[in-house]
This record gives structure tokens, sequence and C-alpha cells, in this order.
């Protein structure tokens, strides 16, 4: 539980992404196909997701039809945010709206400014840390915030953007690093689609869809679980350890828990499926 927490913050990230579904006029009705397609094919939903940036465990999702704008569905996860986290965006994100919406839930934000951004300098922080304003393209909000220049090695410079605004409290280095640990939220999306293979889906409704969309979040959340006890056990970051392996191991966990009739057995099965994701 420490080990998730950054000076009292709970580290979250959100992204989306976008699931190809089959053909049916069900799905179609509700969700749409891209323009491109001329409303043939194929039949997509656009899904964004709240994750533990530690686990890498989704903690809500949200899914709208084709073409649904980042800055919409991420309003509908704000509403789950509470006081003290810390919430890690990309620049698909930016909008002074949303800052606005996060911080009224007591709440922070780090996200990478966009490359027209010319924020008002207020004062000098540091070396390449500066208390900024930024405003919304109509001019009506106005926002104080820090605004960071950061490296890292074989990347170009970046400039992040925080509510965080105390360098003491929240240095500039250590705010880059917890940044960087964002992009392991971009290998979620990938174990998702394809080690679990959720390119294909068998739903033909959208009640279906929001069904099997389910039990697939609740096979990760598993995962997800046992695989940050296995990382605590092995003494290595959850990122080193193997999401397809870890996978293997669920099936066969499953497989061994609901064969048994002894209901005292949990512990002992847990455990060694815990100790197997370890291995890998």
């Amino acid at each position: 539980h420490q080990r998730q927490r950054w000076h009292g913050l709970r580290l979250i990230a959100a992204d989306k992404t976008t699931l190809a579904l089959p053909e049916s006029p069900s799905l179609y009705k509700r969700f749409g196909a891209h323009k491109g397609q001329q409303g043939l094919g194929p039949i997509a939903v656009e899904m964004c997701c709240l994750f533990d940036l530690v686990s890498r465990a989704p903690l809500r999702f949200v899914f709208d039809k084709v073409c649904t704008s980042e800055h919409k569905l991420i309003l509908k996860l704000i509403r789950a945010l509470k006081k003290g986290d810390l919430l890690l965006i990309d620049s698909g994100f930016y909008y002074c709206a949303t800052f606005l919406k996060i911080l009224r839930r007591k709440a922070h934000f780090l996200i990478p400014a966009k490359a027209n951004n010319r924020p008002k300098v207020l004062r000098n922080l540091g070396q390449g840390d500066y208390l900024c304003q930024i405003k919304d393209s109509h001019g009506q909000t106005t926002l104080t915030v820090r605004v960071l220049f950061v490296y890292r090695k074989g990347f170009r410079r970046r400039r992040l953007v925080t509510s965080l605004l105390d360098p003491i409290l929240f240095p500039a280095s250590e705010l880059a690093n917890i940044y960087h640990m964002r992009w392991d939220i971009e290998t979620f999306y990938r174990d998702f689609k394809h080690t679990m293979r959720t390119t294909s889906w068998h739903c033909r409704t959208p009640t279906t869809f929001h069904q099997e969309l389910l039990v697939h979040m609740i096979v990760v959340c598993l995962i997800r679980i046992a695989m940050l006890e296995a990382s605590h056990l092995a003494n290595v970051s959850v990122s080193q350890l193997s999401f397809a392996r870890a996978l293997t191991e669920t099936r066969l966990f499953l497989k061994i828990l609901l064969s048994t009739t002894e209901q005292n057995r949990w512990a002992t099965i847990w455990t060694a499926f815990v100790t197997s994701c370890a291995k890998y």
C-alpha cells in the first residue's frame, strides 16, 4: 500500500483506445463506424480507463460510440477521483476545463504540454522549472500551473504541466520519474488486445459487449493483483514480470480452484499461483 503512494498522493493514470467489434445491426446502431469507412465497418467503440500506476490494474472504465473525444470520456472518469489523487494523462487530454474539474475533486494532474502551447511565465522556480499561467482557447479560464522541462536519455526534451506547485515538496526530478512510469500503462492495451486476444469479440448487442468487457476487466484485475504480490515476492517491479505467463498461470489457477471442493484450500492455491507468477 505504501509503495503505491508518493508524498501521500495516490498515483493514477488514464488512457484511451479504440476497440473493433463484430458486424451487427445492434452494435452499429449504438456505436457506429469510422467516417472513413462510410459506415460500412469496422464497427468501433472508444474506451477510456483509469489505472493504478503501480500495479497497472484497471480501476474504472467508460466507453462510447466511435470518434468520441478524449475530453468527453475523461469527464466521466474524473467523477471517480478522490482527494489526494495524482492523475497522469497524455497530451490528448490537454484542456483547461478538464484541469478545473480535476482540481474541484481536490485531485492533481500531470500532463505533457502541447507543442503550440505558450504559457505565460510568472516566476522561475529552478532550472527548467517555472510557475506559469495558462488559458483556454476562449481566454475565459485562467489557471496557475507549474511547467517543467524534463529530459530522458534517448528521448527529446518534454514540457510537463502540473498542478503540484511546490518545488520543494514535489521536486522536478521526481515528477519526471513519476511521469516516465506512465509509459508502462501503454503496455496495458497491448496486453489487453493481443495477449488476452480481445481483438475477437463474441458480442452481438451493446449489452453483451458490456458483459464481455466486464469479464475481461475482472480477469485483468485478478492477474494484476497476483502480479503485484509476485513482484513483492521476487523483489522486482511489476513491469519486469511477464503478463503472458501470468495469464497462463491464471488459467491453471482457475481450473484448480473450480475443481476443488475443499473450501480451506483457497490460501494454498492462491500462494502457489502468486509464486508461479514470480518465476517469470
